[in-house]
C-alpha cells in the first residue's frame, strides 16, 4: 500500500510540473530560472542549467565584491565559479519542464528564489561544521585532522557570498568573524608543530630519520607530510602518536643540510568523500601555506644505527596488574619472556623469514602475524619509550611496537603501533594496531560506575581487535562478533524498526529512510569490498562510549571514523552496541553508519534504544 500510495503522489507531482506552462513561471517573479533548446534533451537540459547558474551568479555577484578584490580574479567569472559549486549539488534538482518542438527540445530549469537562500544557508552551516570539528580536532591532538577540516572550511568559505560576514562564536561568547578566526587558528597550529629527529638508522643500503611530532609539547595524534628526496618530494607520510619517519635510499640524503619537510593540509585525495569541497577546491587557487613547510637542520645528526634491534629498549617500568583474582601477575621473568619473544619477532620481520619463530605463536596469533605481514611492507621503528605490559584475565597486552607500513601500489604510508597479547602460557594469541593514545585515555579517565579496569582495558582490547579486523579483512573475526540477528543499518538515518528478540525496542526516529542488512548480507557485502582493496586503514576520533544502567556489560560506542584504502575513503559516524558480559565471545547486537550527523547534531546511539 505504502509504494502504491508513492507512486500516486509522484504521478500528481510530475503532472503538476508539467502543467506548469514556461510563460507563467518566467513571469512569476517567485521563481529564478535559466532555459534552453537544444537536438537532445540532455543537452538542452545541461543549457537550461547552465543558464540558471548564470540568473544565481548575476543575482549575488555584488556579494563576491570583497572576495574578487582579494582574489584578483575578474567578478564575473569568480562569481560563476563559486556558484558553479553549487550547481552539482543543488542546482540540478530545480524544478524542470520540457517541451517537444518538432526535432528539437526545449527545457525550463527554475526554483524560488527563496531556496537560493537555502543553499547559502546549508553551505555556511557546513562550513561551521568543517571548523567545530576542526577545533575539537586540535584538543585532541589530531592535528592532520584539524588542519584539514579548516583548510576545506576556509576553501568553501571562500565560494559563499557572506564570506566576511558569518562570524564564529568563541568559548567566552564572544564573536570573531569566522575567516580571520580559521586563518588565526591554522597559523596557530603550524607554528605550534614541534619536528625534531631522534634517531638515524641505516638498514638495508638506506638511511632513515626518526622524527618525534608535538604539538604544544604533547605527541601528536596523527600528521601527514611529505619531505624532499634530493629531486622530488616523497610519497605522503602518516605520524601517530607523535612518532614519523622519513627514508632515503643509497646515499640520497648525505649531501643535505637540512631535512625539508611539507605538511599535508589540502588533501585533495580524500576530497570526494564531500563532492562540495571537492568543487570548491577544482574552483580556484587557494592559499599556499608556506608556515607548512619545515626545515630541520641535520649538521648535529651524526648517531648511526647499524641494527634496529639493538636500538630497541624493550624495557617495561609499568605494569598494571587487574585486582581480579582470575588474573596471574605478571612477573619480572614473565615480562623478559615476553620481550624475547617479540625481539625474536621483530628479527623475522626484518629478515623476511618467520620459520624460526613459528613456536612463538598460537594458532591465532600466527595467523594474525600474518596478516600483519600480508598488510603491507612492515618495517620495524625505533622504540625508546618504555613499554607497558597489562595483565588481565590470564592474558597480558604488551604496549606497543611502532611500525612503517607501505604498499607497492600506492603512494602512501602509515605508522602504526602494534600491541602483542600473550596468552596465560606465554604464547602470542593476538596482534592489534592500538588505538591513538587520546581514545584509550578517554576510556581509562572514566568512572568506576563505567566499570573496573579489567572492564577498561577489555573495552580497548575489543575495539583494537575490531578496527585491525577491518584493516588486516579479517572477515573470520568480524563475522564472530556479530550477533546472528544484528541489527546493521547503513545510511544517513533510520526508520522505526521492530524489536529484535525482546533486545531493544524502535528507535525514536519517524519518516527516514535506511539500508538495513541481515548479518549474512552485510558479510557478503564486506568480502566483496575486501576483495577490491589493496589495504583499508581506519581511525576513529571523538570517542563517546556509554554504558546501560545494571550489572549488564552492555557498551554503546559512537564513533567518528575516518576510512581509508587504495580506491575509496569516506567519513562518516560509526555506532556500535556491544555485549561484553563474556569477554571471551563479545558481541555485536547493533551497528550503524551515517554519513553525517542528525538535523539537530546528534548522532545515533544508546539512547536510541531500549534493553530489555
Amino acid at each position: 500500500m505504502k509504494k502504491i500510495i508513492l507512486f500516486y503522489f509522484t504521478l500528481l507531482f510530475c503532472l503538476n510540473i508539467f502543467s506548469q506552462k514556461p510563460e507563467s513561471i518566467k513571469s512569476d517573479g517567485r521563481y529564478i530560472w535559466g532555459e534552453a533548446t537544444a537536438s537532445s534533451l540532455d543537452q538542452a537540459d545541461n543549457f537550461a542549467v547552465k543558464d540558471l547558474v548564470s540568473q544565481v551568479s548575476t543575482k549575488v555577484e555584488s556579494s563576491f565584491s570583497t572576495t574578487m578584490i582579494e582574489s584578483g580574479e575578474n567578478l564575473k567569472e569568480y562569481t560563476r565559479s563559486a556558484i558553479n559549486t553549487y550547481s552539482n549539488i543543488y542546482l540540478n534538482d530545480a524544478k524542470r519542464i520540457v517541451v517537444n518542438k518538432r526535432n528539437k527540445v526545449y527545457v525550463l530549469r527554475y526554483m524560488e528564489r527563496d531556496i537560493v537562500d537555502a543553499i547559502f544557508t546549508n553551505r555556511k552551516l557546513k562550513i561551521l561544521d568543517y571548523t567545530n570539528l576542526a577545533v575539537r580536532a586540535e584538543k585532541n591532538y589530531r592535528i592532520g585532522d584539524a588542519l584539514r577540516y579548516h583548510y576545506w572550511a576556509l576553501a568553501l568559505l571562500n565560494s559563499h557570498p557572506e564570506k566576511n560576514a558569518i562570524r564564529y562564536q568563541l568559548d567566552d561568547n564572544t564573536q570573531i568573524s569566522l575567516i580571520t578566526f580559521i586563518n588565526n587558528e591554522i597559523d596557530k597550529i603550524l607554528q605550534s608543530i614541534e619536528l625534531t629527529i631522534t634517531d638515524t638508522v641505516n638498514l638495508n643500503k638506506s638511511k632513515s630519520f626518526i622524527l618525534n611530532a608535538k604539538y604544544m609539547d604533547q605527541d601528536v595524534a596523527n600528521l601527514d607530510y611529505v619531505y624532499w628526496t634530493g629531486d622530488t618530494y616523497s610519497s605522503l607520510y602518516s605520524a601517530k602518536n607523535g612518532k614519523a619517519v622519513t627514508e632515503f635510499f643509497y646515499n640520497q640524503a648525505d649531501g643535505f643540510s637540512d631535512l625539508r619537510i611539507k605538511l599535508e593540509y589540502q588533501y585533495l585525495s580524500r576530497t570526494k568523500i564531500d563532492s562540495e569541497v571537492e568543487s570548491v577546491m577544482e574552483m580556484a587557487s587557494l592559499p599556499r601555506l608556506k608556515n607548512a613547510e619545515i626545515n630541520i637542520p641535520l649538521a648535529k645528526q651524526n648517531k648511526f644505527i647499524p641494527n634496529i634491534i639493538q636500538q630497541q629498549e624493550l624495557k617495561a617500568v609499568g605494569i598494571y596488574q587487574s585486582n581480579s583474582t582470575k588474573n596471574k601477575t605478571s612477573t619480572d621473568e614473565q615480562c623478559a619472556n615476553y620481550r624475547k619473544s617479540v625481539t625474536l619477532i621483530n628479527q623475522s620481520i626484518l629478515s623476511k623469514r618467520s620459520d624460526n619463530i613459528i613456536d612463538l605463536f598460537t594458532d591465532n596469533g600466527l595467523q594474525c602475524y600474518n596478516n600483519i605481514i600480508k598488510y603491507g611492507n612492515a618495517q620495524i621503528l625505533p622504540q625508546k619509550d618504555s613499554l607497558r605490559f597489562i595483565s588481565v584475565n590470564n592474558q597480558t597486552m604488551m604496549r606497543s611496537i611502532p611500525m612503517l607500513f607501505s604498499f607497492p601500489n600506492n603512494h602512501r604510508k602509515f605508522v602504526e603501533n602494534i600491541v602483542y597479547t600473550f596468552d596465560s602460557t606465554g604464547k602470542v594469541n593476538n596482534i592489534n594496531f592500538a588505538l591513538s593514545d587520546v581514545a584509550i585515555n578517554d576510556v581509562l579517565s572514566k568512572s568506576e560506575r563505567f566499570g573496573s579496569d579489567e572492564d577498561k582495558y577489555f573495552l580497548i582490547d575489543f575495539l583494537e581487535s575490531y578496527q585491525t579486523a577491518y584493516a588486516l579483512e579479517n572477515i573470520d573475526y568480524i563475522e564472530s562478533v556479530f550477533s546472528d540477528d544484528a541489527l546493521i543499518i547503513v545510511g544517513t538515518v533510520l526508520e522505526k524498526l521492530e524489536p529484535i528478540e525482546g533486545m531493544y525496542k524502535q528507535l525514536d526516529t519517524e519518516n527516514i529512510k535506511y539500508t538495513r542488512y541481515s548479518k549474512d548480507e552485510y558479510m557478503k557485502h564486506l568480502k566483496k569490498a575486501f576483495n577490491s582493496k589493496e589495504y583499508i586503514n581506519i581511525a576513529f576520533e571523538e570517542t563517546d562510549i556509554k554504558k546501560t544502567g545494571g550489572d549488564d556489560k552492555v557498551y554503546g560506542i559512537q564513533l567518528a571514523q575516518n576510512y581509508y584504502s587504495s580506491n575509496y575513503s569516506d567519513k562518516g559516524y560509526l555506532f556500535l552496541m556491544i555485549d561484553l558480559n563474556d569477554t571471551l565471545n563479545p558481541k555485536i547486537y547493533v551497528r550503524t553508519w551515517q554519513p553525517e550527523k542528525n538535523l539537530d547534531g546528534s548522532v545515533i546511539g544508546l539512547e536510541n534504544f531500549t534493553i530489555r
